[in-house]
């Protein structure tokens, strides 16, 4: 006794039909992340709060990073080394060109408390009543490892 297809010889297209359902899944998933992604992005504005900085708004500071070396601390403003001497006069040519009175120290995490309260020191001694935000940097481990 043989066994009998119940379809002719030649079935021609009936197993191409699971492809087009595949096809047509893959294009639904692909319009609906479309959707998704436009929707993704919502704004939060939490209540103020004392544990939370102040944003700076379009304050746009002159931003001076403290770095501590063996040689001693080194001033950065704007990417370019400032000597402890000309950084109350860099400081004050930099906020007039930007019209702020906010200034942003950066202070590496190798420098000592005097160090940094050196650099308050010299912002504050400056005329016109600057506002200092403080922030901490923290250096990198390397990437190979050492």
């Amino acid at each position: 006794m043989k066994l009998r297809m119940s379809l002719p010889e030649r079935p021609g297209w009936i197993f191409v039909i699971p492809g087009f359902d595949f096809v047509a899944l893959l294009l639904a998933l692909v319009m609906l992340t479309g959707v998704v992604a436009q929707e993704s992005f919502v704004e939060i504005k939490l209540p103020p709060s004392e544990f939370r900085g102040v944003r700076l708004g379009d304050e746009n500071p002159v931003v001076v990073l403290l770095k501590s070396t063996s040689k001693g601390p080194t001033y950065y403003i704007g990417g370019a080394k400032v000597a402890e001497e000309n950084l109350a006069g860099v400081i004050f040519e930099m906020a007039d060109k930007r019209g702020t009175k906010a200034v942003a120290i950066k202070v590496d995490r190798d420098a000592s408390m005097s160090e940094r309260q050196v650099l308050i020191n010299i912002i504050t001694g400056l005329e016109g009543g600057f506002r200092i935000f403080e922030g901490h940097r923290r250096e990198l481990p390397p990437k190979d490892g050492s």
